[in-house]
């Protein structure tokens, strides 16, 4: 009990969030197509919003929640005439996965988010899991308070088990990318994402014809390979924003963009903004 609680205080300073707010879409919004490594919970409270995740839309309506897992491509698009009214979470993964296979096995969430294959969860939400959310965005949002990095990393844990126990009682929908040459080169990919690469190159750690690997990867992920890379470049470009002193154009050229003119215009295609202005966003990833 004593280091339970010596770990739990030691996590003052090293939050497993993201971000946890609330979030009002007006009628009319888009943002992206981009992708993360976080993985991202939404709970709709009021309205409607168009999450199109690798090429599929998902509506996801008041009391719904979506799941969008670690790297996959979504955009968000209000069609409706009201606002889209929800809470997200953004949450590291890392932190538990280096976990025990057979409680891997056991919390079904958990299985899911370390499994590689999965892209999506789609299922209402209950009362329980939507206070256990608020208090998570609460905390987060409140840096007067002592603790409330420790809490809100605790209510991580509870989130944990609280989506394991409506997963499996729930009827949901879960969107798989289940062909393993994909999957084998979207990691190539996120691993290799500094360095340049080539269609080839990909291909040939999966051991498979460039031919075969565009036709298997636009069929699965409604995109080309080599959109998918411009995407997880403009990925990792948003976090050396978010989380590094690097200038706009140290970032441009340590992701291999030709120029700062033309980073600057992918930039803006996924994201909606240019990368200055999306420096001076308080919350920078939706």
């Amino acid at each position: 009990m004593k280091a339970t609680i010596e770990q739990l205080f030691q996590m003052q300073d090293q939050s497993m969030i993201y971000n946890a707010l609330p979030r009002t879409l007006k009628p009319g919004y888009t943002f992206g197509p981009h992708s993360h490594e976080n993985v991202e919970i939404c709970l709709m409270k009021e309205g409607e919003c168009d999450i199109i995740i690798n090429g599929e839309n998902v509506t996801v309506r008041k009391g719904e929640l979506l799941i969008i897992f670690s790297h996959m491509i979504h955009s968000f698009h209000v069609n409706s005439n009201r606002p889209a009214v929800f809470l997200q979470i953004h949450f590291c993964p890392e932190s538990l996965t280096d976990i025990n296979p057979r409680v891997n096995e056991g919390l079904t969430f958990l299985h899911y988010m370390t499994d590689r294959h999965s892209a999506y969860i789609y299922q209402p939400f209950t009362d329980q899991l939507l206070s256990c959310v608020e208090r998570i965005c609460q905390e987060m949002n409140n840096d007067t308070e002592m603790f409330h990095i420790s809490l809100a990393n605790i209510y991580i844990y509870e989130l944990l088990f609280l989506l394991s126990r409506e997963i499996e009682k729930s009827v949901r929908r879960k969107f798989n990318v289940d062909n393993p040459i994909v999957i084998r080169a979207i990691h190539y990919i996120n691993q290799n994402i500094e360095y340049p690469l080539t269609l080839d190159e990909i291909s040939q750690s999966c051991n498979v014809t460039t031919r075969y690997l565009s036709k298997i990867f636009k069929s699965y992920m409604n995109i080309t390979v080599n959109e998918y890379i411009l995407i997880a470049k403009i990925e990792l470009a948003m976090n050396y924003i978010c989380n590094s002193n690097l200038t706009v154009t140290t970032i441009s050229s340590k992701l291999g963009f030709s120029s700062g003119q033309y980073f600057a215009t992918v930039f803006k295609k996924y994201t909606g903004v240019t990368p200055r202005e999306f420096k001076t966003l308080r919350n920078k990833d939706i």
